[in-house]
This record gives structure tokens, sequence and C-alpha cells, in this order.
């Protein structure tokens, strides 16, 4: 059996409710997507959140290999994205300890980033992933440093350290993180979607969000 496979007998047999990750979120959630346009069509006036598993047409740029001779462009998005203003509380929707966390400060990168470890049995630990932090994020943190549930751990940034993206928070779930340090690609190449969606699957049940 595979982590793909544990994660998902985790799931089912899950009985701990997650914290909200984001005050609101489950009260006020708005679905939106971002596939036929850019991020000038999210809602302003509610929390509104989407975009797992979908083909955006914004990523085409050189940043995601568009345009680049004999590289097939990145364009499925594999986080779950929540736009709220900058500032916005985050918070750990389980417990965990501090996997990584840098700045990713190249344009359209995900700012600064924290990645959490989660031992959820004793066969399956997974990691979740959060992008476009504020600066101040970073401030105090150590690897294997304890996160409790509920306990907030970043707050968003603005455009100007985010990467150049509306303020919004992208969380995403990995079953296998391999080597990679303080960042994790959020976008992949559509004809390697079906392998990297049992990799990252949808964020939403982990976060019990519907």
């Amino acid at each position: 059996m595979d982590r793909y496979d544990l994660y998902l007998d985790w799931l089912k047999a899950r009985t701990e409710t997650p914290a909200d990750i984001m005050t609101g979120l489950k009260i006020g959630y708005e679905g939106v997507r971002l596939d036929k346009g850019g991020m000038d069509t999210v809602p302003t006036d509610r929390l509104a959140a989407g975009g797992y598993d979908e083909e955006r047409a914004i990523y085409q740029t050189e940043a995601f290999g568009a345009g680049v001779p004999g590289i097939e462009a990145r364009t499925i998005h594999l986080g779950f994205d929540i736009f709220a203003p900058a500032g916005t509380p985050v918070f750990a929707p389980m417990a965990g300890t501090v996997h990584s966390f840098q700045d990713n400060a190249a344009r359209l990168d995900y700012g600064p980033t924290i990645l959490l470890e989660h031992k959820l049995t004793n066969e399956l630990t997974v990691w979740s992933l959060y992008g476009h932090l504020s600066r101040d994020s970073l401030m105090g943190l150590r690897p294997g440093q304890s996160i409790a549930k509920g306990q907030e751990i970043a707050r968003l940034g603005s455009e100007s350290v985010n990467g150049g993206w509306l303020p919004h928070l992208h969380v995403q779930l990995i079953l296998d993180i391999g080597d990679a340090h303080g960042d994790f690609p959020g976008v992949f190449r559509k004809s390697e979607r079906d392998h990297w969606r049992r990799v990252c699957p949808d964020p939403r049940p982990f976060l019990g969000i519907a």
C-alpha cells in the first residue's frame, strides 16, 4: 500500500476535527476559479478560495516554462488558494513540527514559505506547505519546533513580498517531500497530472473543508 492509499485510509478513519486555517473560511467560503481569467476576477467582498487541480491561463509565462522550446509549460495548480487581505492570520489545522522555511523571493514564486510536518500514524507522515506569507512570519522559527493545532503560524504577505500576487494563501498537502527544503512545486505539467495528484492530493479534506 503506497502513501496515497494510506492517506485515504487515514481520512476515512479520522475522528479529530481540524482547526480553521483562517477565521471565517467555513462560514463565508466562496469557490473561485482562475482558469479563464486573472486574479482580478476574485471577489473582494467575501472570503474566496479554490483552485485545486485547476489548469490556469495565468501561468502562461516563462517562469512556468511557457514559450520555451521543447519544454511543456506547468499549468496545473495543485494547491488550494485562499484570498484575504495582507496581514490576515493563518493557523495550523493540525499539530505538527516545523519541517523547513525560506523566502522564495523570485517574481511569481511563493515569497516567504513554511512547511509543517505531521505524523498522522506510525506508517504515515505528511507535510503541509503555506506560501505567500509576510516576511515576519519566518522570524523565530526553527526546524523541529512544535506547532499546536490552532496555533497562529503566519500572516499573509503583501504583493511586494509574496512574489507579486494578489494577497492570498497557497496551502498544499504533500505525501512525499523527498529532499525538498523550504519550497515545493505547486504547479505541474498536464502530462504528469495523475502522478502529482497522488503526491499532492486535494488539501480540503485535510483542512476539514467540504
